[in-house]
């Protein structure tokens, strides 16, 4: 058995270091970040233990779905892993069996519509480079708040102030990563920032409620492209973006139970990559909803799927083999490096 002792550590049970906790809420706090970097520097895999009725932060799940974490709920007749719904009398069988159909009861039921995003960006090494008006630009437009704390760990303690934010991201160098905050909570964010060989590539993950539950699809779909067009007119090199929509909760935080299938509703398409595959944008036109923004000579693609005609992710593949899969990733996947 492998020789490894933490203070938020019940039990290891073969490879899985196993913690419990009884909150209410898991948040991605300084104990259990330092609890998934030990179990990672001795080898194990950690795993999270939850009441039924326990809630989860985005940042919590973000980071350990990151790490390939296992979150998993305790019942009176066995353990459950939350995201397979594989169930049995120990650790191991929950989370090595096969993914089956939920079955237990979800605490809450979703009360709005959320946004899940996705957008990153390059920039250049010069050194009056600021990082962070990503966020700005994702939270002002699609949360209708500005990003006011960030932190390592939730809760953010720390007010949101460009330069001494870039100056701790420069510090925390080849990648760095910090939670971050508005609205009261509206708006939840991942930040990451990753040294380039040409300068740095920031990355936002961010989440907030965007339409009351039951609003129809196509009416948050504008709101989505507007948010990825203002990315392209305000970031000087976006990369790639993306808004999805899903039920979800108002106090930003995930009952134990699956999570909501997310619906695409807009991408963005960074002029790297559109470049770098040759798009012949009047020929996508006429059979996609696509605009153009940013720069004139070099611009994005921006592309909403407003379901009409066909699903929103019959429309989001439609626009990948149109462009060719592989070489969209392929495109968007070097951009960074370059």
């Amino acid at each position: 058995m492998t020789r490894f002792d933490h203070p938020l550590l019940d039990f290891i049970e073969g490879q899985y270091a196993c913690m419990e906790s009884r909150a209410t809420v898991v948040y991605f706090s300084e104990p259990l970040a330092d609890f998934l970097q030990a179990t990672h520097e001795a080898g194990l895999t950690p795993v999270v233990m939850a009441r039924p009725d326990t809630r989860w932060t985005f940042a919590a799940r973000y980071y350990l779905d990151a790490v390939g974490a296992h979150r998993l709920v305790r019942f009176d007749d066995a353990f459950v892993n939350i995201e397979t719904a594989a169930s049995g009398d120990t650790i191991t069988e929950a989370c090595t069996g096969d993914a089956t159909r939920w079955e237990r009861e979800t605490p809450a039921a979703p009360d709005v519509l959320q946004a899940v995003v996705a957008v990153s960006a390059h920039h250049s090494a010069a050194v009056d480079v600021q990082l962070g008006g990503l966020a700005d630009t994702i939270a002002s437009r699609l949360a209708r708040c500005q990003v006011n704390a960030w932190g390592a760990h939730e809760p953010a303690p720390l007010t949101w102030e460009h330069s001494r934010y870039t100056e701790y991201l420069r510090s925390q160098m080849p990648v760095a990563r910090t939670f971050l905050t508005g609205g009261g909570g509206i708006f939840q964010g991942i930040h990451s920032a990753r040294r380039t060989r040409a300068g740095v590539m920031e990355t936002v993950t961010a989440m907030m409620p965007v339409a009351s539950l039951g609003t129809p699809f196509e009416e948050v779909v504008p709101e989505a492209v507007q948010t990825l067009t203002e990315v392209a007119e305000q970031v000087s090199m976006p990369m790639s973006g993306s808004v999805c929509v899903m039920p979800g909760w108002r106090h930003g935080a995930f009952p134990t139970g699956p999570m909501p299938l997310p619906v695409p509703a807009a991408v963005l398409i960074g002029p790297r990559a559109v470049r770098a595959m040759g798009a012949d944008l009047e020929t996508l036109a006429e059979e996609h909803a696509i605009s153009t923004a940013g720069r004139k000579r070099l611009p994005s693609i921006i592309a909403g799927f407003h379901g009409q005609g066909a699903a929103p992710w019959q429309q989001a593949y439609a626009l990948a083999e149109a462009f060719g899969s592989d070489a969209l990733a392929r495109a968007v996947g070097m951009e960074g490096d370059r």
